[in-house]
């Protein structure tokens, strides 16, 4: 198929998926910098903001894999198509919502059809390109990870204050609208058809296990400050650990039958995945829960406005330009999987930057903030993703089984997924303990659970297997 598809037609091909790829990372991060506009204008609590973030997380991490299978299935061709219309419709949900809890079920549904339509995003990729010609295009994929998921905020807050047609957070929803519609009409004109797998099995009892398994750590850990610890919320949480290891066991046995479980355990043998997989869990929703608690600190706290905020968020998207394509290539280079302490290294360096800022001791805050020196803390952030994103997925993937490469890359997304809902559940309860009034400080509130994740992601990232790659086979996967 990638022999059939050349030139121009191609180049429009790829165009089409990457329009796709970005709008579901951009719409992971948008909402951030609204989050205090949707707040006011439809009362959303604490939680109800929290799960505005999460619940799109949550769902696209519990229904990633089996999206794939279907793309296989069905054809990824048709399925793309079906995801894409998907999202657009349910975008639109977000943005005529009119109550909190109708905009968290609509983010929910648009995490659920990005499920359906990121996975088939690389299944293309290998059938537009022989192999190899692949490396170069998926170095392009990465690079437009890494930009889109920072630009999020900056586009999110730039679209707000525009208040275009009246819209003003309803904008961030509604864009894809447009967007999503040019997807589909260059798709249906320019992708390469390909043929279903009709022996492919799905692990529908897997996907419900997890689904049970992840919303019973999630939803105790966002509900249950906001709203009090109540009995059933505590069961709920004490059924989490018997969930997953429902989810363990039902793996075992699927696989044991010569099934494909929606996590394959044999995979964890490998020490480098074992350890890749923990690692993902740990330092990935660093990141998103830094951003998230960000917003009440200086949005909510101090009144910051979504333009100001987009600026102060901006340095983090040049500097992940800069370590994807150069510094953390070189790095990666020179010191293999070691490179991802320096990434967490700068990433600590620019988060405990910010919290010195926001504890008021060298001065304003808010002039702080606004200065070089709240704009160099944001930008050792972004110098931190090259640094680590490359690198971990190469150590985890390694040793793969190439029959095994795409079940094992869409169970290592998933958990990156999942780890930003964890990550945001841990912050948001440890901001809401701290009290109902937003400040600069509330940002302080956070640092123990952040500064745990980062301990143990350094833990982690000093144990993991001594290799050295070339930075383009990470690229590769």
């Amino acid at each position: 198929m990638g022999a059939a598809l050349t030139g121009r037609k191609r180049t429009l091909a790829f165009a089409v998926v990457a329009i796709a790829f970005v709008m579901d990372l951009l719409d992971v991060t948008i909402v951030n910098v609204a989050l205090p506009a949707i707040g006011k204008a439809l009362h959303a609590d604490a939680a109800q903001m929290a799960w505005i973030v999460a619940g799109y997380a949550l769902a696209f991490a519990v229904l990633l894999v089996i999206g794939g299978r279907l793309g296989d299935l069905y054809g990824h061709r048709v399925l793309f198509l079906w995801g894409v219309g998907a999202f657009t419709l349910a975008s639109i949900a977000c943005g005529l919502a009119g109550s909190a809890d109708a905009l968290v079920l609509a983010r929910v549904g648009q995490g659920a059809c990005a499920a359906l339509m990121v996975p088939q995003v690389l299944a293309l990729m290998q059938a537009m390109y022989a192999p190899h010609e692949r490396m170069r295009a998926f170095a392009i994929f990465g690079l437009l990870g890494g930009l889109s998921s920072a630009l999020g905020p900056v586009v999110g807050g730039l679209m707000v204050d525009a208040d275009v047609g009246g819209l003003g957070w309803r904008s961030v929803f509604l864009i894809n609208l447009p967007v999503g519609l040019l997807a589909l009409l260059g798709a249906s004109r320019v992708l390469p058809h390909d043929p279903p797998s009709p022996n492919t099995t799905l692990d529908g009892a897997g996907t419900a296990w997890c689904l049970l398994a992840a919303s019973a750590w999630a939803v105790p850990l966002v509900q249950g400050p906001e709203q009090g610890w109540t009995p059933a919320l505590f069961a709920l949480l004490a059924a989490a650990p018997l969930l997953t290891l429902s989810l363990w066991r039902h793996c075992c046995r699927l696989a044991a039958r010569g099934g494909r479980p929606i996590v394959q355990p044999g995979l964890l043998r490998d020490p480098g995945y074992r350890l890749g997989l923990i690692l993902s869990l740990l330092c990935t929703g660093l990141l998103p829960a830094y951003l998230f608690v960000l917003t009440f600190a200086w949005q909510l706290g101090a009144g910051l406005s979504a333009t100001q905020m987009a600026l102060l968020c901006l340095p983090i998207a040049l500097a992940v330009t800069a370590s994807v394509t150069w510094l953390g290539r070189v790095a990666f280079a020179r010191l293999g999987v070691r490179c991802i302490l320096v990434g967490l290294a700068l990433q600590a360096l620019g988060m405990g930057g910010m919290m010195m800022i926001c504890a008021g001791g060298l001065g304003d805050p808010v002039a702080l903030v606004l200065s070089w020196r709240g704009y160099l803390a944001q930008g050792l952030l972004g110098l931190g993703i090259g640094f680590i994103g490359p690198p971990l997925t190469a150590v985890t993937l390694q040793s793969v089984p190439r029959d095994q490469a795409g079940g094992a890359s869409g169970v290592v997304n998933a958990a990156r997924q999942y780890a930003a809902v964890a990550a945001i559940a841990l912050v948001s309860a440890l901001v809401h303990r701290a009290g109902a009034t937003y400040s600069p400080a509330t940002l302080l509130a956070a640092l123990p659970g952040l500064g745990l994740l980062f301990a143990l992601s350094a833990w982690m990232a000093w144990s993991l297997p001594r290799i050295e790659l070339v930075p383009a086979a990470s690229a590769a996967h």
